[in-house]
């Protein structure tokens, strides 16, 4: 009987142990299991998250309202910039004492996005940016054309007439016979640029110069000003317009150049440019003023004094573009090609056919 006992304890303490080992077992198997993560169907993915945040950013900045050039730049912060501009001019001075030449001011601007073609903006700004010792020139029609007549009446011609109106600013005439005679080679065409710094064409004139000189009078700034001379009562009133003109380059980047005074300028003079030619960029720069990222005003070889900058981004600005003003007679004559049927085309005035290659390859699709 004692025997059977203790077989019988001996069994029911294997079974127990055996369990045991069993129930640690399944919780290690348990522990070491890791639970998997279950999104719930409402919440977006992860990937969808960055352009959640995009579209709020963009929806943020359409309520932000950005300050326009117009509205920012007022008459104290033009003072302040040109205070701190006289003093790189007295810096300059000092540095260079041999050349104590009236500087040139310019006004600097940068866009943030470029147009679609290049092209000259017109300024009138209230006073004259020519130095005082600055030379002007005048180019004048001839007033009989030919190869072999003699130009000197045309310059005794103008001079008279300037003369009789007051005009004293002016210092050389050309006729476009001289012009052409004499200023026929490159280092010549040089020295008149050199010589002159500033330049006014007459309108009746001005394509037929500028070809004649070449593209070097429009890389140097206030260079071959159109003057619209209508007749000799307002000899005097049209001069002085072109003396105040400035003319802005829009190349393919996105920095130009305007002309707006020079040391030798009151300083209350230079605020009333500065501030004209802000009033005026409204409507005459590509893409408005909403286009413009800074607005400051330096020196030729001196830092930049800036008048405004924004932050706004560039895809709440639509694609400028440049319009230019096309002359009265500016006529497209529309007509049908003799070589092709059913093919038109529209030739502009400067022989530019447009519509060409579409019509032919219309032409090709139907056959």
């Amino acid at each position: 009987m004692v025997s059977s006992k203790k077989v019988s304890l001996a069994k029911v303490l294997k079974n127990n142990h055996k369990k045991s080992v069993k129930i640690e077992k399944k919780a290690k198997k348990t522990d070491t299991k890791v639970s998997p993560i279950i999104l719930p169907k409402n919440k977006p993915q992860l990937t969808k998250t960055s352009d959640s945040v995009a579209a709020k950013s963009k929806a943020i900045e359409k309520k932000i309202n950005y300050v326009m050039p117009s509205k920012y730049i007022t008459e104290n912060v033009v003072n302040s910039s040109l205070s701190a501009l006289e003093q790189l001019a007295a810096h300059h001075k000092k540095s260079n004492a041999l050349f104590d030449d009236e500087q040139p001011i310019f006004a600097e601007i940068h866009c943030i996005k470029i147009q679609n073609a290049r092209g000259n903006i017109k300024f009138v700004l209230p006073h004259s940016t020519v130095a005082t010792t600055g030379e002007v020139c005048l180019i004048t029609p001839d007033l009989k054309k030919g190869k072999k007549i003699d130009h000197e009446p045309t310059v005794d011609h103008w001079q008279e007439l300037l003369r009789k109106a007051g005009v004293t600013e002016v210092k050389t005439v050309l006729p476009v016979r001289q012009v052409k005679v004499e200023y026929d080679q490159y280092e010549l065409k040089r020295r008149l640029l050199t010589q002159h710094d500033f330049i006014m064409v007459d309108t009746r004139v001005l394509s037929h110069v500028s070809h004649i000189l070449g593209k070097m009078f429009f890389k140097k700034h206030n260079m071959l000003i159109p003057v619209r001379i209508k007749n000799d009562a307002d000899l005097k009133k049209d001069i002085s317009i072109g003396l105040r003109t400035a003319m802005l380059r829009v190349s393919e980047g996105h920095t130009s150049t305007l002309l707006i005074g020079h040391t030798g300028m009151p300083q209350e003079k230079l605020r009333e440019n500065v501030l004209s030619f802000i009033q005026q960029i409204q409507s005459k720069y590509p893409g408005g003023e909403a286009n413009i990222r800074s607005i400051s005003i330096k020196l030729p070889l001196s830092t930049s004094l800036p008048l405004y900058i924004t932050l706004r981004s560039s895809d709440t600005i639509k694609p400028p573009k440049l319009v230019q003003k096309k002359p009265k007679n500016f006529r497209v004559v529309e007509d049908e090609l003799t070589t092709m049927s059913n093919a038109k085309v529209r030739v502009n005035p400067d022989g530019t056919v447009l519509k060409v290659m579409e019509n032919i390859m219309k032409n090709l699709q139907i056959k």
